[in-house]
């Protein structure tokens, strides 16, 4: 057993079961198969797993997911034993399946068929917010607007954790892969899937830790953490990761924790 650096096991598509092949990790092996193969990921896996560590006790809270998708999340932490959990996206398609999921497993909550910037919710209901990959498809005026509408249905002290890839990472890795092709004679003009200013790009509000801290302190949440994932690839030696391990540019994706004000929460 290698753990978190095992082999990212590749299956047929018709030996995965499909209800569960987000909850285990298992994603396309590649875009050209069409779902033929798919790959288990368990870096993504971690990375989810400290993401939701951050929101504290789950037990009895109440926990909103923005950009919920069809909810796994969510499913997740009611098996968990969340008391009422919230859901807000704005894929109809999406949110009509995370109902049928609520009400096939009993799930106490409501899910909103809506944008980050206009949260259906009360004011200082929830325990804590989370949102995983949602922030980097926001331009700043809209991270501007989401995390003032965090603030507004947390509860004071409550827990605020984004989950989003990581610009620095990224440009970086887009660095070293343009030198390697130049040392293999092939074209520096490459670019990494999704990113910023490439043709296919979606990923337009891509942010570093520094850019996150300062939009989460302007807007009155606390100092924030981060938490670190160790970058494991396969043929990187184990003393490079320690190496990069803790290291901003070198960390995958950004999972920072905030806490929303306590005075500034009760009394404005």
């Amino acid at each position: 057993m290698k753990g978190w650096n095992s082999e990212r096991k590749i299956v047929k598509a018709e030996d995965l079961d499909r209800e569960l092949a987000w909850f285990q990790g298992f994603f396309w092996a590649s875009d050209d198969n069409e779902g033929k193969e798919w790959r288990r990921n368990f870096h993504e896996l971690r990375q989810r797993d400290l993401m939701l560590f951050n929101l504290g006790e789950i037990e009895g809270k109440k926990i909103l997911d923005i950009g919920c998708g069809t909810s796994e999340y969510l499913v997740t932490l009611a098996k968990m034993g969340a008391q009422y959990l919230g859901g807000q996206d704005p894929d109809e398609e999406a949110i009509k399946e995370g109902r049928f999921k609520f009400d096939e497993e009993n799930i106490k909550g409501k899910l909103v068929i809506g944008s980050a910037v206009n949260l259906d919710f009360q004011d200082n209901f929830f325990d804590s917010v989370f949102s995983s990959d949602t922030f980097n498809f926001l331009t700043l005026e809209e991270k501007e607007k989401m995390i003032s509408e965090v603030f507004r249905v947390l509860k004071p002290g409550g827990i605020f954790t984004i989950k989003t890839p990581n610009l620095s990472f990224l440009k970086i890795s887009l660095y070293l892969r343009r030198i390697l092709n130049l040392l293999r004679l092939k074209s520096p003009f490459i670019h990494i899937a999704h990113t910023r200013n490439n043709p296919d790009s979606v990923h337009i509000g891509l942010t570093t830790h520094a850019d996150l801290q300062k939009l989460l302190e302007n807007n009155f949440f606390h100092t924030p953490t981060i938490t670190y994932v160790p970058l494991i690839r396969k043929g990187l030696p184990q003393f490079i990761t320690n190496f990069m391990y803790g290291k901003r540019g070198f960390s995958e994706s950004i999972i920072m924790t905030s806490r929303k004000a306590i005075f500034k929460g009760v009394w404005g």
